[in-house]
């Protein structure tokens, strides 16, 4: 049975209270992922390719050492195992041994959309239970460590606006991801291997971004609305 919430008003003034993250940050922080994971794969695989008499699957291997370096440097900053960082060092190393296991250079060119489409099978099936998986997410990213901010996020979730925003994120990331994955599979097997690292890369930020811009939107315009609507509802629970 779901659960019943009454908010009152002191919780609609705290709710309230949520400072939203920048939307520019965010961006600007995916130019490090950008420029490892996109770049510098197509660049490495190119001079290769241009240089070397090497095969599509040691192009393929070598193209991933940057972002396998990075992905090592920073479990290493952040002295924790990092669950995002740790399945992105074995997504590429368990790809790595396939391709040269089956010699299937277009294994290697879907490891990355093995994370995303199971990120976004992980989203959809999360809207089964009472908090789908955005609701922490976007906590992560919101407050913190900063507890005043995390009772206030917390107490959003009484408001039946707030709870339509999150699944409708989830929502929202799980069908991207799942169509990320789609597209890349019919690109490995229709386009180049140049033509795919080049084009999948561009989907992906581009659909990220869009995502990312989509679910600041919908929380600085949905959720304020909506709960000033709901304040006088609280004001009658009292």
């Amino acid at each position: 049975m779901p659960e019943t919430y009454n908010p009152s008003v002191n919780d609609a003034k705290l709710a309230q209270s949520l400072k939203s993250p920048s939307l520019m940050s965010l961006i600007i922080g995916l130019w490090p992922s950008i420029l490892l994971n996109g770049v510098c794969v197509i660049v490495v695989y190119q001079l290769v390719k241009h240089y070397t008499s090497a095969s599509d699957e040691t192009a393929l291997v070598l193209s991933a050492v940057p972002a396998l370096i990075g992905t090592i440097i920073t479990l290493i900053r952040q002295r924790s195992v990092d669950v995002l960082g740790a399945f992105t060092l074995i997504t590429i190393v368990l790809s790595i041994g396939l391709s040269f296991m089956t010699g299937d250079a277009k294994l290697f060119l879907i490891r990355e959309s093995f994370l995303t489409v199971l990120f976004g099978i992980i989203c959809l099936i999360s809207l089964l239970f009472p908090k789908p998986i955005w609701f922490y997410i976007i906590r992560y990213f919101t407050v913190g460590n900063d507890h005043e901010q995390m009772v206030a996020y917390d107490t959003a979730w009484k408001f039946a606006s707030f709870r339509g925003y999150i699944r409708t994120v989830t929502i929202l990331w799980g069908v991207f991801y799942t169509i990320e994955f789609l597209i890349r599979l019919v690109m490995v097997y229709t386009f180049s291997i140049s033509q795919v690292l080049v084009i999948s890369s561009i989907i992906f930020y581009i659909l990220t971004i869009l995502a990312s811009v989509l679910t600041f939107r919908l929380g600085a315009r949905l959720r304020k609305q909506r709960m000033q609507k709901e304040e006088p509802q609280a004001r009658l629970l009292q």
